[in-house]
């Protein structure tokens, strides 16, 4: 949020460790294929084997059955090794078993002896295990199951699948439980006052809080609301000794109290490569002020082993000791728990610079350069802007002047967005935003204007159709505007598929506004990424990631009818779109196929001259498996002659004080280490504008 607010705190944070800027600059070692981070993945995917698992669970559980139980079990257990590390097969066998317990004892001669797991016995088994059940339809559609209320169904659902998870009492078989809390007992007495940062529903809490005694106090801090709430009712209704429940906020721990230790478990590759960072730099602010001098900061989260990790998220140690240096920590303890797990211990520096990190490093093994705070990579949302009260009021703005043709509205929206798009908005939806209000309000001649280049013509038709239906509602989704007052279409609220199907055309409506925004060439000079292409007529192109055609579309006109442009994107509404328009427009050398995550195939392998991939690598380096990755290059190698090429366009992070383009970024220097693994060679690399780089790769 760039409220003033935020602004002061950051400034705060800069000056708080100014005396690092004579620091060393840290060299980390990179991991060659492997990714650094990935964040962002389906942590606990639905697979059709879990389906008939569920369903089996869910039959017996019905029908008082206990032999239905027991072959749920066992198909469970049968394919738990299928599933994602640190899914929901270890939780839902042990709840299974309880309730075999239950069914045979009765519910309190079943109930386990730990108060935390009692808790979550009682919350699943309770009502003839009307939770679980719950659980079950909601994530695995058993017995044909549709929400009453799709608007709440996927709230509910995270809330019923993080209680499933986080409190899993099977939980220590991968998470390292009892190692973790003997660390933390281990600093007695000098650790009184801990906050558990993203406690969940107490998992940690409520364990540190015995392990360190009865004077210790365990504030177990958490931003979502309904996660404080349950856990505030666990620590009443049970006794859970030492533990008081906070909520927190993203940028803000809120704990005021001296501290003598913060925990932060399987959140930090979060905080890394997810949050908007001024948020973690005013998040990390709030920490220095309630953390005491020389006090702990101990990080546990996810390691990959050979492509494998819980929850399909982890960051490298490395990075994370990197930027902790620069925010003022030094390392005391670094631990592997698992082949997925690791646990740091750093201290909070009491006057001096801290030392900086020891880094083990193969001979010829690549480094990059860490000179700051700042993370090496950002993914966060497609378009991960803040969206503050002025965006807001713009996007009402809009909706009247669609809605109600109100040019009027369309003036002020214009207006705003002029002071919105240098500070807050670069490279973004606003620009396309503003545009289209220009049109609304525009005589037909500025129209002609506007629409001189065919492609915002069709920008502009596509949007306007059925009175600007999906922008509307696209709009009043973006910007949370009450529908109600608004006339427009909603969606049927009884029909979850329906909803889900409008979920995902919003999406690609996203993607649309934002990648064949009118204004493109203006603030992204794809002119001069056209210029720096080796591309002529006759040549055959591959364009990666081509979204509705921004790119295509000037791939097919410089190489001509006697060229080919094959255009891949994981959306079929884009490759629609693209086909159609390449058909109305009679370039049959541009033909646009639906591809998978991890690769395409051409009709002539060996025969691209240029495979071009634009705003993609940061996602195949981020969020993508190394399977999927390693399937995609092995794609590109394939498609590519000999002497061809691949042109990689992405973000880079930004200077303080200039506008980065609409959030995610990536160090070059991660892509040229990974691609030179993968069998690449770096040509040539320019900035094209700040924000904006080009790289050139042979094969």
């Amino acid at each position: 949020m760039r409220s003033l607010v935020l602004v002061s705190l950051l400034m705060i944070t800069l000056v708080a460790h100014s005396q690092l800027a004579a620091e060393p600059t840290l060299e980390v070692p990179l991991p060659g294929k492997r990714s650094m981070v990935r964040v962002g993945a389906i942590p606990n995917p639905v697979t059709e084997t879990a389906r008939v698992s569920a369903q089996r669970l869910f039959d017996g559980l019905m029908t008082k059955d206990p032999t239905q139980v027991n072959q749920a079990i066992e198909h469970l257990k049968a394919h738990q090794s299928e599933e994602v590390l640190g899914g929901n097969s270890s939780a839902l066998i042990w709840l299974a078993r309880a309730w075999l317990r239950a069914n045979e004892l009765g519910l309190e001669a079943a109930r386990p002896e730990s108060k935390l797991e009692q808790a979550y016995f009682d919350f699943f088994l309770r009502e003839e295990a009307k939770p679980l059940k719950e659980y079950l339809q909601r994530k695995y559609r058993v017995a044909d199951y549709t929400p009453s209320d799709p608007e709440t169904h996927l709230d509910r659902l995270t809330f019923l699948e993080d209680l499933l998870l986080f409190n899993n009492p099977m939980r220590s078989h991968w998470d390292a439980t009892e190692r973790v809390v003997e660390i933390l007992a281990g600093l007695k007495p000098e650790v009184r006052r801990v906050i558990d940062l993203g406690a969940g529903f107490g998992y940690f809490s409520s364990r540190i809080a015995e392990a360190l005694g009865p004077e210790a106090i365990v504030y177990a801090a958490d931003t979502e609301e309904t996660y404080v709430e349950q856990l505030k009712t666990f620590v009443d209704r049970y006794g859970i000794a030492g533990v008081r429940p906070v909520l927190s906020k993203p940028n803000d721990i809120v704990v005021r109290e001296p501290t003598d230790l913060v925990f932060i478990a399987s959140l930090y590759h979060v905080l890394y490569a997810w949050s908007q960072p001024s948020e973690r730099d005013a998040f990390m602010e709030t920490l220095h002020r309630t953390l005491r001098p020389g006090g702990y900061l101990v990080v546990l989260d996810n390691r990959d082993d050979e492509g494998r990790s819980l929850h399909n998220a982890y960051v490298d140690r490395e990075f994370v000791q990197a930027q902790l240096y620069h925010y003022g920590f030094e390392l005391v303890l670094n631990e592997d728990l698992s082949p997925y797990r690791y646990i740091l211990v750093l201290r909070k520096s009491m006057s001096q610079p801290p030392k900086p990190p020891v880094y083990d490093r193969m001979p010829g093994q690549d480094v990059i350069r860490v000179t700051d705070a700042n993370s090496v990579i950002h993914i966060g949302s497609l378009d991960s802007f803040d969206i503050t009260p002025s965006g807001i009021a713009a996007g009402r703005l809009m909706l009247k002047a669609l809605s109600e043709k109100d040019r009027d509205a369309a003036r002020q929206a214009i207006r705003i967005y002029d002071t919105l798009i240098p500070k807050e908005n670069f490279g973004g939806e606003y620009t396309a935003l503003q545009w289209i209000a220009q049109y609304l309000v525009a005589t037909e001649d500025e129209r002609r204007e506007l629409t001189r280049d065919p492609l915002a013509a069709e920008f502009i038709a596509y949007l306007a159709r059925d009175d600007y239906a999906d922008l509307k509602l696209y709009v009043a989704r973006k910007y949370k505007l009450d529908l109600k007052t608004t006339a427009i279409p909603t969606e049927d609220a009884t029909d979850e598929k329906a909803r889900e199907i409008g979920i995902i055309r919003r999406q690609a409506l996203e993607d649309f506004i934002l990648f064949n925004n009118p204004r493109r060439d203006t603030w992204e000079q794809s002119p001069k990424i056209m210029e720096r292409l080796p591309l002529k007529a006759g040549d055959r192109v591959v364009d990666i990631g081509s979204g509705p055609g921004f790119y295509s579309f000037k791939f097919a006109e410089r190489v001509g009818p006697t060229g080919q442009v094959l255009a891949f994107d994981t959306k079929e509404s884009h490759i629609d779109y693209l086909n159609g328009l390449a058909n109305k427009w009679g370039l049959k050398q541009l033909k646009g196929a639906v591809s998978s995550v991890d690769g395409f195939e051409i009709p002539e392998p060996g025969t691209a001259d240029l495979v071009f991939m634009c705003s993609l690598y940061h996602i195949l380096y981020g969020v993508s498996s190394q399977a999927e990755r390693e399937g995609m290059i092995a794609s590109i190698h394939k498609a590519l002659k000999p002497d061809g090429r691949l042109v990689v366009v992405d973000n880079g992070p930004v200077q303080a004080g200039l506008l980065p383009y609409h959030g995610p970024y990536i160090r070059q220097e991660l892509i040229a280490s990974q691609l030179q693994a993968y069998g690449f060679k770096l040509e040539s690399s320019e900035l094209v504008i700040p924000q904006r780089y080009l790289m050139v790769f042979s094969h």
